[in-house]
């Protein structure tokens, strides 16, 4: 009978099973410090992700470093905008522990200019929104700030989106999903019956606005006002500066702006125009090719 080979030995252990141990063993450490001094360790949220088979310490260690984010965002506008652009002091609650706790959920600072991007604005490399956007503002359907940024410091959600198959989809790796999911399962916010319960598709503009926001909040220590869906001007902007991945997948997303009472503006859907793709819908409506994302503001 053939000796069968062992997966591991002294001269075979590879690289991963090195790092898992590495990971498993920090784990334990943060259960321990836990149990030795409650309200210290791990986090329910990064035990979240350990059951999700990920590793909870990696996003922290990206978004730690405060040091140099201003001159580093300061750089990245200027270049962006063509002129030095003023980048404002971090808000305080921007600390290394709290941007910790924030990235486990893909919310990321990002600054805003309080600069208007108009039709005729001149922005070398900028996808800007679909004309129709424009005509809507100058027509009265929108506000007349519609096109402005407010100046300040955010969180954007920086959560890949997917393209749309039959309804099913739904962000990889979501970290909202646990907490969409419990909404469902106490009927506060509906669906299809063929959509995950943790699926950003399927949720009517009302249901974020008054259900889903609103728990998000709750669950990340924010002010209710501080946390809303991004306005069109503002998915445009971040994706044309932080995030690459926006407008780069065939679904749609939901956007804060009234359009004529009942309708909200939505938009992003690649083969439209991706980042320029901009229209309105009904906000009650339950479409499984939508989604959306949440904004966190700290403007004063």
């Amino acid at each position: 009978m053939a000796r069968k080979k062992a997966v591991v030995g002294p001269d075979l252990t590879p690289d991963w099973l090195e790092k898992r141990r590495n990971v498993m063993g920090e784990i334990d450490a943060q259960l321990i410090w836990g149990l030795c001094e409650p309200g210290k360790g791990l986090t329910l949220d990064q035990l979240q992700i350990v059951i999700e088979h990920r590793n909870p310490f990696e996003v922290v260690k990206t978004v730690t470093n405060t040091k140099d984010l201003v001159s580093r965002t300061t750089k990245l506008l200027s270049k962006k905008f063509g002129y030095v652009v003023e980048v404002d002091p971090l808000p305080p609650e921007f600390t290394p522990a709290n941007l910790a706790k924030w990235a486990l959920f893909n919310l990321r600072p990002v600054f805003l200019p309080g600069v208007e991007i108009g039709e005729d604005s001149r922005l070398k490399n900028w996808i800007k929104p679909n004309p129709w956007f424009y005509q809507q503002i100058k027509a009265g359907k929108l506000a007349s700030d519609s096109a402005t940024l407010y100046r300040g410091w955010y969180l954007a959600d920086f959560t890949v989106g997917t393209d749309y198959t039959d309804g099913t989809q739904v962000f990889t790796d979501d970290p909202l999903a646990p907490i969409i999911t419990r909404l469902r399962e106490d009927g506060q916010v509906g669906k299809h019956n063929y959509t995950p319960l943790g699926s950003r598709f399927s949720i009517t503009h009302n249901e974020w606005t008054s259900v889903v926001l609103p728990a998000i909040a709750e669950h990340l220590g924010f002010k209710r006002e501080q946390v809303r869906l991004e306005r069109v001007i503002e998915f445009n902007a971040i994706g044309n500066l932080y995030d690459s991945n926006r407008g780069k997948h065939n679904m749609w997303e939901w956007f804060h702006n009234v359009f004529e009472d009942s309708h909200r503006l939505g938009g992003g859907y690649r083969v439209s125009g991706g980042l320029a793709n901009v229209n309105d819908d009904w906000s009650d409506y339950r479409y499984d090719v939508v989604a959306a994302r949440p904004l966190v503001s700290f403007v004063k």
